[in-house]
């Protein structure tokens, strides 16, 4: 048996040619990598084919019309980007079916080398029934902190090994064997990258495919398989008459007009043959394609095989990892807006009841896209806000409920009666509250979906708000990296708030540096400010006085910020009332008496912040302050003599601040 690999040759622009090596030379080998300097183009500047009825594209609205027009390419056109390889030998003695010999030939001729470092091929040699076939995607095209985000290294290809059976191919399934990356910068991570091996099993299991229809769209490029295979198609009431038309012409125009022809004269199963082996027509380049398994015809095309239809896709789901849902590949982020600031989920109730269940599953997600393990703390600062008298302003963003089983039937929103919004929000929470922990829940006997609506009919659609609507990523702080001085292990780190704010705080800070205060606010507030960042008018001046003004109070000390977490709820209406000791086994639902204090960065310039006393600092711009830390004490705080004025003090917090912006997380 023989191995294919690709090699590169640096002495040249751009060699890149296929070698047949016996496994005694290359045992198990896996090629050379092939690094592309520019990375701006991607796979949405490859040729790209479609059918007429192609649904899933998205243009330019000042494109020409004319150059929207689609023209018949040539079946003997191929791709015009650069592959892997740019020829392969026809003399090799494969014992492999047809199709998968094609289809592993292909990967080196239609695989664009921005996509692809390289691939293999090789016998398995515990079962020589089946071959292996290893592919390394490029990941320096991935932003540092997305690749932290999904639990990968953007300086090392992407490893994958799949299996395949050499005589049956697709009618044996495709085995995802390996997916990993040999990396020293996550030694974490340095093998097993879980939630893109997640994504690589994802396309094998929910697009399966036959060799029927396998064949026949790789015969859509091929003029003499398209013959071939739209007589075998036909009824056989039609196939003389068409023989005789068709069998000495060698204009594929009467061939083209053949098969369009039959495909509205015969019944549906015929037509969706004949649809396979059309001609397809060039998409105009300035047409983006978008991606998903929700649908065949959401997939990149068929006509080089399967194998190239696999690595097309997962490059594109590399390029976008945080503008499509975990779940399905659906775009969740249009193109104006393709950095999203963290891994999303669509709106699909499926998806979203498929990913609170993932953790229970042992069906890994990455944690800052549906961070479960936050799903307590989420609860208790959302019902701090509902519980309050002061509810109408800060229930901020207000509760929208969607019936799951009618997704066109709203059941609550800010335009409905607000006493009786509140009497039934207050009556899901209560219900929820019942299950005295969601991040605990074992969900082997019925699914997490189930279990809320069983507590409540609307539960699980109020669960689907407060967790789809948590635009921020923040997570646990593993205990290595904790700030002692704290004394808590509920700390998290956000990353960043709005994307926008974000990049421009981010170009203020290089410009004028910053600094670092505490804010400690009461609990109604913090489902707001979780959400909505802090505020000016919705900050703590309103609640405990505004000697100084107007602006967002912070102070350096954490002992003065302490003050302002005082709770102004009244628990006299709820059990279990009382003080919990910190270290007593207390579901995290039913605590009562728990605090937050935020650590944030400032802006360092005096047009940002005025310092009214040592202990006392306004901010005036509410953009030019990012909470970077939330400390959550499950049963109050004690005193802790902490300040982060000092230049050695700050200098540390920036230092925890870049580890944790390039761990993974």
């Amino acid at each position: 048996m023989s191995v294919i690999t690709t090699t590169s040759n640096s002495s040249q622009d751009s060699s890149e040619n296929i070698s047949i090596l016996s496994e005694e030379d290359h045992p198990r080998q896996i090629m050379d990598g092939i690094h592309e300097t520019d990375q701006d183009e991607g796979i949405n500047d490859e040729e790209q084919y479609e059918d007429d009825d192609e649904m899933n594209e998205e243009t330019h609205p000042d494109d020409d019309d004319d150059d929207d027009e689609e023209q018949i390419i040539s079946s003997s056109s191929t791709s015009d980007q650069n592959p892997l390889s740019e020829s392969t030998s026809s003399k090799i003695d494969y014992d492999l079916h047809p199709l998968l010999l094609d289809d592993i030939t292909a990967i080196f001729t239609h695989v664009p080398m921005t996509l692809l470092d390289g691939a293999s091929y090789q016998s398995d040699t515990e079962n020589r029934r089946v071959s292996r076939i290893i592919f390394q995607f490029s990941t320096i095209h991935i932003e540092c902190e997305t690749a932290c985000q999904w639990q990968i290294c953007n300086k090392t290809p992407l490893t994958c090994h799949i299996l395949v059976d050499n005589r049956l191919y697709l009618e044996e399934k495709v085995i995802v064997e390996h997916v990993f990356q040999n990396c020293d910068c996550h030694p974490a991570y340095a093998y097993k990258v879980p939630f893109i091996e997640r994504l690589i099993r994802d396309f094998f299991d929910k697009n399966p495919l036959t060799m029927e229809k396998l064949s026949y769209s790789r015969a859509a490029l091929d003029s003499t398989l398209r013959l071939k295979y739209f007589l075998e198609i036909l009824p056989k009431s039609k196939q003389k008459d068409y023989k005789e038309l068709l069998g000495d012409v060698t204009d594929d125009t009467l061939l083209n007009d053949s098969v369009a022809n039959e495909i509205l004269g015969n019944d549906r199963k015929i037509a969706q043959k004949l649809e396979l082996i059309k001609v397809p027509r060039r998409q105009s380049s300035n047409v983006i394609k978008h991606y998903d398994l929700f649908h065949e015809k959401h997939l990149p095309p068929l006509y080089h095989g399967y194998l190239v239809q696999f690595c097309i896709y997962i490059g594109y789901r590399l390029e976008n990892l945080n503008s499509l849902c975990v779940m399905c590949g659906k775009r969740t982020f249009n193109r104006d807006n393709k950095n999203a600031s963290k891994p999303t989920i669509c709106d699909d109730y499926e998806c979203f009841s498929n990913a609170m269940d993932s953790k229970f599953r042992n069906d890994p997600l990455p944690p800052s896209i549906f961070s479960i393990e936050l799903a307590d703390f989420l609860l208790l600062l959302v019902s701090a806000a509902i519980r309050s008298n002061r509810y109408q302003l800060i229930l901020d963003p207000y509760p929208k409920l969607i019936n799951p089983y009618n997704t066109a039937t709203t059941l609550i929103d800010e335009n409905g009666n607000k006493e009786e919004n509140l009497r039934i929000l207050r009556e899901i929470l209560d219900n929820i509250m019942k299950m005295k922990s969601i991040t605990q829940y074992e969900g082997e006997r019925i699914s997490l979906r189930s279990m809320l609506e069983l507590k409540h009919p609307w539960a699980f659609s109020f669960f689907h708000w407060l967790m789809g609507t948590n635009r921020y990523h923040f997570s646990l702080i593993p205990q290595e990296h904790r700030i002692a001085q704290c004394r808590t292990d509920f700390q998290y780190f956000i990353k960043h708030e709005d994307i926008v704010k974000h990049v421009n705080f981010k170009n203020q800070r290089t410009e004028k540096g910053s600094i670092f205060a505490f804010h400690g606010s009461p609990q109604e507030n913090w489902h707001s400010i979780l959400r909505s960042g802090l505020q000016i008018g919705k900050g703590g001046y309103l609640l405990n006085g505004a000697a100084y003004g107007a602006g967002v109070y912070v102070s350096p000390s954490f002992e003065f910020s302490l003050g302002y977490t005082r709770s102004r709820l009244s628990y006299a209406t709820h059990q279990n009332s009382h003080t919990y000791d910190y270290n007593g086994d207390i579901p995290q639902l039913e605590k009562l008496n728990w605090s937050c204090i935020a650590l944030c960065e400032i802006i360092n310039s005096p047009d940002v912040y005025k310092k009214h006393s040592s202990d006392i600092w306004t901010i005036q711009d509410p953009n030019l302050i990012c909470t970077r830390f939330i400390f959550f004490y499950p049963s109050g705080i004690s005193g802790v003599p902490y300040r982060v004025d000092s230049d050695t003090e700050a200098a540390s917090i920036r230092k925890l601040i870049h580890t944790l912006n390039n761990t993974a997380c």
